[in-house]
């Protein structure tokens, strides 16, 4: 069978969300499923393809991008953070009032590709709720122009709400929830039954190796636009271990029914690092929600993970984020031998300092690090000694938070900053997504549930028992310009980067 993925273009936030695009790891599996088993696979990331990224359009307005963009910093920099976000922020005129800017190919440019390559099935990821209106007018329009292509849904969004996303688009053949490994080929073959079909947690072992082949065509940028700077090497994500043994409020990793961690066999990993350095890879952005995993884990596996990378002449660095209590002396000791010999190096570790159960009331970063202070002191060791970039981030907005919290965590942010613990502190807001505890807690507290730009992590689209929404967007600036002066950010990191490789 001719079958195609698509995704879709972007519509975020112009003012709070930066342009952070991908390749979709579970379409990538799935593309690599089916081609194994001889059907014809397309894969097509709208975002990108043919330049993409130069595609920007404010939707609703007349006002060029890039004129948009140079107006908010000239007004971040030199408006307190009250009346910018008077000027700029999405609550206003007794509504959500959001500039929207659209990234990536038209939606008839979509179309015509499709009418070129005439595929009998099209699946659409809806990784994020952040992109349910894009994903969906592409599927109603496909569905409009070519009514005898199926279409399917995953992703995020499909997971946490099957039922009613079936409900709010008739027009879908199938949508699939969890993982589709396993039933992808039976779906696409039309054999299961019923419009929700549901895959369920699996296994890493149950997935194909990653054919690279498959995203080769795609478009994405030799300088990524949601990682570290690559210095020109070619890269690609990947997990390798799927599941997280939390189950922390803000996130979908650890919600799934049947969630547990699951690892590759060694060969398995060997085999794939080789299809990616035969095929020009030469850098790896890990996403695993569980790198550093137990004591044991990290000991007998690390080693392991790092000699395979090591073999292939790796470079990566990891955006999925580390444990912070997971960076003892040995963890630390492997991440620096690995850039003093041989080639390959860890450029850079997102360690965030997330909330835990047991300091939702208080800082965060202040309670971790007066916990671990000695993996605190790792943390400098990996920046001096290694010459990794460190980087972490704070929520602004939890259900718990107040302003004397936030203040006590930006005050503790710069102290970790200024004592060269880390490079940069960021700055999220604390999103209720789908399929969350907070959704199901907090999810009242979102103004509009279908302000689908808000569900990004870098926008405010809630109050808490605390704060108002503009309040939280005032403080996610105040953030910004209290670190200023003593970070250097990228814009893959936020939407108002202070320096780019200076």
């Amino acid at each position: 069978m001719k079958i195609m993925f698509i995704k879709p273009a972007l519509e975020t936030d112009a003012v709070w969300d930066p342009i952070r695009t991908c390749s979709y790891l579970g379409v990538w599996y799935l593309a690599s499923k089916l081609k194994d088993k001889g059907h014809q696979v397309d894969y097509l990331d709208e975002v990108v393809r043919d330049n993409g990224l130069s595609r920007k359009r404010i939707i609703a307005s007349k006002e060029s991008v890039e004129s948009f963009q140079a107006r908010k910093m000239k007004d971040y920099n030199q408006l307190t953070p009250a009346d910018f976000v008077r000027e700029y922020g999405a609550f206003r005129n007794g509504g959500i009032d959001r500039t929207i800017v659209r990234t990536g190919r038209s939606l008839d440019e979509t179309l015509n590709r499709i009418a070129d390559s005439n595929p009998e099935v099209i699946g659409i990821p809806l990784i994020a709720s952040a992109n349910y209106l894009p994903a969906t007018e592409l599927g109603r329009a496909i569905k409009e122009k070519f009514p005898e292509k199926r279409v399917i849904y995953g992703g995020q969004h499909i997971s946490a709400m099957p039922d009613e996303f079936v409900f709010e688009n008739p027009w879908v053949d199938n949508v699939i929830t969890g993982d589709g490994i396993d039933i992808i080929e039976d779906v696409v073959h039309g054999k299961l039954k019923g419009k929700i079909i549901h895959g369920g947690f699996k296994n890493l072992e149950n997935f194909s190796l990653l054919d690279p082949k498959i995203i080769e065509s795609a478009g994405y940028p030799l300088n990524p636009t949601y990682t570290y700077p690559t210095d020109g090497r070619k890269s690609a994500d990947f997990m390798f271990s799927k599941g997280c043994f939390r189950r922390c409020d803000f996130c979908v990793a650890g919600s799934q029914k049947g969630n547990h961690v699951t690892t590759s066999e060694y060969s398995r990993i060997d085999r794939q690092l080789q299809l990616f350095e035969e095929q020009g890879i030469q850098e790896l952005v890990v996403q695993d929600d569980a790198f550093l995993h137990d004591p044991k884990h990290r000991r007998e596996h690390l080693p392991k993970i790092l000699a395979l990378m090591k073999r292939h002449g790796m470079y990566w660095q990891n955006n999925g984020g580390v444990e912070f209590e997971g960076m003892d002396e040995f963890v630390t000791e492997q991440l620096i031998e690995y850039n003093r010999h041989g080639k390959g190096r860890v450029t850079s570790l997102y360690i965030p300092f997330n909330p835990r159960t047991w300091n939702k009331n208080g800082s965060a970063s202040k309670t971790m690090s007066q916990r671990y202070h000695a993996n605190l002191e790792n943390l400098r060791r990996l920046r001096e000694e290694g010459g990794i970039y460190v980087f972490t981030s704070a929520i602004i907005g939890t259900p718990e938070q107040t302003e004397e919290a936030f203040e006590d965590e930006l005050k503790t942010d710069r102290e970790l900053i200024q004592k060269g613990y880390i490079d940069s502190a960021l700055c999220l807001s604390a999103t209720m997504l789908p399929g969350t505890r907070w959704y199901e807690t907090n999810g009242h507290n979102i103004i509009d549930k279908r302000d689908y730009a808000g569900y990004s992590l870098f926008t405010t689209h809630h109050r808490t028992p605390n704060l108002e929404p503009s309040k939280i967007e005032e403080m996610m600036i105040r953030w910004l310009k209290g670190l200023d002066d003593v970070q250097k950010t990228y814009p893959w990191q936020t939407a108002f980067p202070n320096t780019v490789n200076q």
